[in-house]
């Protein structure tokens, strides 16, 4: 396959908060590396945060990180995915949203994407070794501690595109939580991070799964993506009707709302679980009462990113659970690089949408 010495990308600026349809250098491939083709990249909420200034990336980059492409070229040494099957150009991939070393003490404690050397896709600077390493662009370089999949044939783009970051994420809150058949769940906001934890919970057996957001759109989104009850809060009424009326055993905040914190920590059983997914941002401050924390004997787990485990366990419940819940919804329209203007005008007019997506 001939190979470009350019490509477009679209690059956005932080201090002034513009994006920019630019053409940037091709780079030789290096031992251990894979470039990508991009066939799809849907813009995630992490990527509005950047752009609307609530996330500071520090330098010119390329954004983008829920990604599906298509190998384009092998570095020497690679022959097979990180499943050990082979890996063939024009073999569509995903791949985990961080490349980590494997040898640093995070790494070795099972929180690789803690890694003291993290490289994270559509998060580096243009000034890095590797600046095609977002979504945004027509190629994309996967360097070495990267973890990617082969795709299967029954899994198309539209469905594989964000599996990579909020399904993989909610697989990690599930396993965190712990959660069990019979269980009984608190989904604290309905964007597509919500629902794929309740799709989640429920494929799990939750006897209840509970979905609470302000929006009544996406309310009504939740009970195809396996919500049994929804709300536009967790009041004491739906305690009662949901709960067995002691309380939530686990609960997921996904809306990356700090003032519902307390509203959750109130909800949970003695003994319960929550798992706090979505304040990825600075000064997210909340004020809690601790009492309840201590002798309910709550656990409340921070959750950031996930284990390449995680990515392995969505990819399989995306193929078996894709047909039980709306997945194929998700990614409402499909926007070329140069109209990024126009699809994120879309998501602003419109909070029912979940994912629009770039196809270079």
């Amino acid at each position: 396959m001939s190979l470009p010495d350019h490509c477009r990308a679209i690059v956005f600026n932080p201090a002034d908060r513009t994006l920019a349809l630019r053409e940037l250098p091709m780079r030789t491939l290096l031992p251990g590396e894979v470039l990508v083709r991009v066939c799809l990249s849907a813009i995630c909420g992490s990527d509005l945060h950047t752009i609307s200034g609530r996330r500071h990336p520090g330098g010119p980059l390329v954004l983008g990180h829920e990604i599906v492409g298509q190998v384009a070229a092998l570095g020497e040494g690679v022959e097979t995915d990180c499943l050990g099957e082979p890996l063939a150009l024009g073999d569509r991939i995903t791949w985990g949203i961080a490349a980590s070393c494997g040898r640093c003490f995070s790494c070795t404690h099972s929180i690789p994407q803690k890694c003291a050397t993290l490289f994270k896709f559509g998060h580096e600077t243009l000034d890095k070794a590797t600046p095609l390493s977002g979504g945004f662009a027509e190629y994309c370089y996967l360097v070495p501690g990267s973890v990617y999949y082969r795709l299967p044939d029954d899994l198309p783009d539209h469905l594989a595109v964000f599996v990579n970051c909020s399904l993989s994420t909610m697989q990690a809150a599930v396993r965190l939580a712990d959660t069990h058949p019979g269980d009984s769940v608190l989904i604290q906001g309905a964007g597509l991070v919500g629902l794929c934890a309740a799709a989640l919970s429920a494929h799990r057996g939750a006897a209840a799964v509970v979905v609470v957001d302000p929006c009544e759109e996406r309310l009504r989104q939740a009970r195809s993506f396996g919500a049994t009850h929804t709300a536009p809060s967790a009041g004491p009424e739906l305690l009662s009707q949901t709960a067995r009326g002691r309380g939530f055993d686990v609960a997921i905040e996904a809306c990356g709302a700090p003032a519902v914190v307390p509203e959750g920590i109130a909800a949970l059983r003695i003994g319960g679980r929550y798992i706090l997914a979505g304040c990825v941002f600075p000064n997210a401050t909340a004020e809690i009462d601790l009492q309840p924390v201590t002798t309910k004997l709550l656990t409340l787990q921070g959750l950031h990113n996930y284990t390449p485990r995680d990515l392995q366990d969505a990819l399989q419940f995306m193929r078996a659970g894709s047909q039980c819940f709306a997945f194929g919804s998700v990614v409402r329209e499909v926007f070329p690089l140069e109209s990024i203007g126009e699809a994120l005008a879309l998501m602003e007019r419109d909070p029912s949408i979940l994912r629009v997506a770039l196809s270079p």
